[in-house]
């Protein structure tokens, strides 16, 4: 099988859903499968690049086309590209923002219609529109309905074969609109490594944060991976974890893994205000495999993302894939006249309630859940692409 991956950009590290289909594609080309990555609207080259990329010491090849271009050109040289590799399938990898900086790809479905190629079209839903939760304002209804009119004139014209998405809201959303879609699950974008960074990585930083030397079994540790929602409270957190390490004789110390959006003041200020309850580590942005070891020291994860949300989470995902069960404490979105527990989800994520009622701390698993990882989404993939589903979705 010959496969497309068309994304926003394929800048690594910069782009979450680029970073997705590079690993995918990755995953497809050891199974034999020849793939190819394309990056539609990348605002990081200024010029067309057609170079491999390397992933997991997979060479990817990839073609980035720069938002400096006009469509017209870029639709030129991905129809010669197409040309020349003869895909079987044409995978959309979408996310409205990635083509259009409001959002409003009004024209992509026509575009990418006209490309008249004879590969099969799936459309991997990663985000949808705007406006589709309970409280959403009226100015981000009205900017969703432009989005939504966009999405289902880009389905209407390019008649997938398949369409998928990683979220049981999404796949309500879509269903709504007779449109049937597979869950994908998302996988991580962390490759998972052997080794626990306890005694390399955070055992040095806590050493210089708290000026001693810590016992590790003293020790309970959460961790937060990469960006922190505005939304997400920490006092849930404490209100949540502080009394459970306290009856367990337990230290808690926070862990903020990556790249974050908190500010060195607001680190301080949180340290300041928990020094005789709590730690707090900031480990600031590390490679994918210093992550992997801090992940693999860490006994808990931390969501920032709410409940109906949390399938279309990466760190979320990379957490799971690490074998750590999730506390997930916001629950402020919610799709329109529907609900989803979070055990419906996965076992693996908790609510407040369920953690507080433990009969003890949550700890890391060796083994991550069967259904969550790359291998298992590829198989699920190429399963559903040799046995195309049927459906209002679907291009008979």
């Amino acid at each position: 099988m010959r496969l497309v991956f068309l994304c926003g950009s394929l800048e690594p590290g910069r782009d979450g859903v680029g970073d997705y289909a590079r690993r995918l594609a990755g995953e497809m080309i050891r199974r034999g499968h020849a793939s190819l990555c394309v990056a539609l609207h990348d605002p990081h080259v200024d010029k067309i690049i057609s170079l491999p990329q390397e992933i997991e010491g997979v060479a990817v090849p990839t073609l980035r086309l720069p938002t400096g271009i006009s469509w017209p050109r870029r639709m030129e040289r991905l129809r010669a590209q197409l040309a020349e590799f003869h895909p079987d399938w044409i995978s959309l990898q979408f996310v409205p923002f990635a083509f259009q900086h409001r959002g409003i790809c009004i024209g992509l479905g026509k575009l990418l219609a006209a490309l008249r190629t004879k590969a099969r079209w799936h459309l991997m839903f990663h985000e949808l529109w705007l406006g589709l939760d309970e409280g959403a304002s009226l100015k981000h209804r009205v900017w969703g309905a432009l989005q939504r009119f966009a999405i289902l004139d880009m389905q209407g014209r390019l008649r997938p074969r398949l369409i998928s998405t990683q979220s049981e809201p999404y796949r309500t959303a879509l269903a709504r609109e007779n449109i049937v879609a597979q869950i994908l699950p998302l996988f991580s974008n962390i490759p998972r490594s052997d080794e626990d960074g306890w005694e390399t990585l955070l055992k040095p930083l806590m050493e210089k944060s708290v000026k001693m030397i810590p016992q590790r079994g003293e020790l309970y540790l959460a961790g937060v991976l990469g960006a922190v929602h505005t939304e997400w409270k920490i006092e849930t957190v404490l209100n949540t974890l502080l009394p459970l390490a306290k009856r367990f004789h337990k230290r808690l110390v926070l862990v903020f893994l990556g790249k974050n959006n908190m500010s060195a003041a607001a680190f301080d200020e949180l340290k300041t205000v928990l020094r005789k309850q709590a730690d707090v580590l900031v480990t600031g942005e590390r490679s994918g495999a210093e992550i992997s070891q801090i992940l693999n020291a860490l006994d808990l994860g931390l969501a920032t993302s709410p409940q109906q949300n949390i399938q279309k989470s990466g760190s979320v995902a990379a957490m799971q894939e690490h074998g750590l069960q999730v506390l997930v404490t916001r629950d402020d979105w919610h799709l329109r006249g529907a609900t989803f527990s979070l055990s419906a989800i996965s076992p693996r994520l908790l609510a407040p309630a369920q953690i507080s009622a433990l009969k003890k701390l949550p700890h890391r698993s060796a083994e991550p859940p069967k259904a969550c990882g790359l291998k298992n989404v590829a198989d699920l993939m190429l399963t559903t692409m040799r046995q195309p589903l049927t459906g209002l979705g679907e291009n008979k």
